[in-house]
């Protein structure tokens, strides 16, 4: 009885402090787990790729990434904050040229949008002549590819980035022997992100990546764009990366109207002035001295006036130097001693750069690329083939398209007109099979009422910057042939030469002999006569029947002649053009640019057997779809002598 009351008690204790024995292992659980947690967070904080700061004057956020500590030296650091503006921040490159000039001292480059491709190229220790070059030769927005599908973005950039990496004299940024650092904004937490190391191609994307046109960048969680509406110009950021003197440039945008009532029209100057408030408020204060480039009365996608920006930006740039002179001497800082070179920083080093090989490769498309290429071929206006010449193309109302599939040193091309494949061509390219060489493969395949037609033929083409060659061998229409080419092409100034020519001798033991031989010779120049007027003259020499496969382009504008014997045959083109160019690109869409109208006369020539003559008036306008997709639209009107008529035609060359 006694054990019983004993139990019964002992159970009214539990029972009565049941709830205190809940609380002890609920909050012994609850501190387990988060000092698991809190374990996990440390652990998660220290292996994240960048550090958070807190910028000290206004308390705002920055995600700084983590890059190797380089050497601290007790001189101040100055800084260029280089803003961005799309073409029209390529007076930066003036600027910096002027800087070098005078001996400022530039410790640490700071880029933002286009801004941030000017800082990477000369932060990496590329001579500024060399980047001069490079800009105003229309590489960068050849560079540019259409997307496909347009799901992220219009434009693909990829080949822009692997680029930028491969021209540079380093490939990461921490080895750069200047300290550069790229602004972009991440969407994910809302902060400002500040990229200080990692492979060029990979951190570049963000800092230019505008949504819609250029796709946003997904890097370790963050998602990264353009920061221009927020910090056009990267000043805030140079301060919380230590600078302790900082030189601003600005490139802002001016709209060539005074009404808003369109709705892309107001949107866009919305943009605008919330990019050029947040702007002035940060270089206003954290600049010592702003470079103000007056460049708004010229579009974002002037690329082609990159010359006069590099200019502009120069003089601007020289105004102002006493003044950062000054500066320099109140903070005890020395200018740069001519012989001083930045000291290089160990890491790994791109090989030299060539850059006239370069050029010879982006022009003829040899550039092999370390991911896979693939887009849509669009063309309409002018004839393409690759049994043809590219350098004078007939006109055509026939669509074709295709396809375009790249990767590493294969480059595989289709091409096909009409619903059907019952006409389509094929070409498969080996780059690079040793630098001067490129291996070609062609396939032309046609369906006709009285057989199906096959054409093939191989190629070994030689390049140099100036002119190519060909060797190879075809077989059109079951008839084999020899195949040599070559082309030139020189330039002085604003005067060009082009020239090409084609011959196919019928090989050995298919009862042709050599007077047999097939040839198509073409030539073009432009002439300039001034700074508004050019003469382009146009010549085409050929003994191909229309039927060939690789028949030279009817250039004569006139009436079509019916005299198809296969004698020779020569076309001539005189023309006299006058360019208007605007002094602002007009944008429509705020997409696409039309740079100039261009009015031209011509006199035409066509002899077969016998002279037939045509004279004529046009108007072309070029376009172009960010400033680096260019088309062009236009129509003439022609007088044909022979037929005593008049033609009219309206044109369009787009190529996409």
């Amino acid at each position: 009885m006694v054990l019983e009351r004993k139990e019964l008690a002992l159970r009214n204790v539990l029972f009565s402090r049941m709830p205190l024995l809940i609380c002890i292992i609920v909050t012994i659980g609850l501190l387990f787990c988060s000092s698991g947690f809190a374990l996990a967070s440390t652990e998660e904080d220290i292996n994240l790729p960048y550090r958070i700061v807190v910028e000290e004057e206004t308390g705002e956020i920055f995600f700084v990434q983590n890059a190797p500590p380089r050497e601290k030296t007790q001189k101040p650091m100055v800084a260029v904050a280089l803003g961005g503006g799309g073409a029209r921040a390529l007076v930066n490159v003036g600027i910096l040229k002027a800087f070098e000039e005078e001996g400022i001292p530039v410790d640490l480059v700071v880029g933002s949008s286009m801004g941030a491709i000017v800082a990477v190229l000369y932060g990496s220790g590329m001579p500024l002549a060399t980047i001069e070059e490079l800009v105003t030769s229309d590489i960068l927005p050849s560079m540019f590819d259409l997307n496909f599908p347009f799901l992220y973005s219009v434009i693909d950039t990829r080949r822009v980035n692997y680029f930028m990496e491969r021209v540079i004299p380093h490939r990461r940024l921490e080895e750069f022997p200047i300290q550069t650092a790229l602004l972009s904004y991440d969407l994910t937490h809302g902060v400002k992100y500040i990229h200080t190391s990692g492979p060029v191609s990979r951190e570049i994307q963000g800092s230019y990546a505008i949504p819609l046109f250029f796709p946003v960048v997904e890097k370790d969680g963050l998602f990264l764009m353009d920061p221009g509406v927020l910090e056009l110009t990267p000043a805030q950021a140079a301060k919380v990366l230590g600078a302790d003197v900082v030189i601003s440039t600005t490139a802002f945008d001016e709209l060539p109207y005074n009404t808003y009532d369109f709705p892309v029209r107001a949107w866009v100057r919305f943009i605008n002035i919330l990019k050029e408030q947040n702007s002035k408020a940060i270089i206003d204060r954290y600049s010592d001295v702003t470079i103000n480039c007056d460049v708004g009365a010229y579009s974002f996608m002037d690329f082609h006036l990159a010359a006069e920006f590099i200019t502009l930006g120069y003089h601007e740039a020289q105004k102002l130097i006493p003044e950062i002179k000054r500066i320099l001497r109140e903070k005890e800082i020395p200018l740069k001693q001519p012989e001083e070179d930045a000291r290089p920083v160990k890491g790994s080093y791109a090989e030299p750069l060539n850059l006239p090989e370069l050029l010879r490769d982006i022009k003829y498309e040899r550039l092999p690329y370390d991911f896979t290429r693939f887009k849509p071929l669009l063309y309409f206006g002018r004839e393409h083939s690759y049994f043809k010449q590219d350098l004078i193309r007939e006109e055509s109302t026939a669509l074709q398209y295709g396809f375009l599939w790249q990767k590493g040193q294969l480059d595989l091309r289709s091409l096909t007109q009409g619903t059907g494949l019952d006409n389509y061509e094929l070409r498969l390219k080996l780059t690079g099979l040793t630098a001067n060489f490129d291996l070609i493969g062609k396939l032309h395949y046609e369906e006709t009422p009285e057989q199906d037609l096959w054409c093939y033929g191989v190629d070994l083409k030689y390049y140099q910057s100036t002119f190519t060659f060909t060797v190879g061998w075809a077989d059109l229409n079951q008839t084999a042939y020899l195949h040599n080419a070559g082309t030139i092409d020189l330039n002085w100034g604003k005067h060009e030469f082009q020239s090409a020519v084609d011959l196919y001798t019928p090989a050995p033991g298919r009862g042709l002999i050599f007077t047999d031989v097939k040839y198509v010779a073409t030539q073009r120049s432009k002439i300039a006569l001034g700074d508004d007027f050019t003469f382009q003259p146009k010549l085409v020499i050929s003994n191909t029947e229309k039927t060939d496969l690789f028949a030279g382009p009817l250039i004569y504008r006139g009436f079509e002649p019916e005299t198809t014997e296969a004698k020779t045959l020569i076309q001539s083109a005189l023309e006299l053009a006058y360019h208007y160019r605007f002094p602002y690109s007009l944008e429509i869409l705020q997409c696409i640019q039309l740079k100039e109208l261009t009015g031209f006369s011509f006199a035409d020539l066509y002899y077969r057997l016998e002279p037939y003559y045509a004279f004529g008036v046009g108007l072309t306008c070029e376009l172009s779809l960010l400033g680096i997709k260019p088309s062009s639209f236009g129509g003439y009107v022609v007088y044909d002598l022979t037929k005593t008529a008049w033609r009219g035609v309206l044109s369009l060359d787009l190529s996409l």
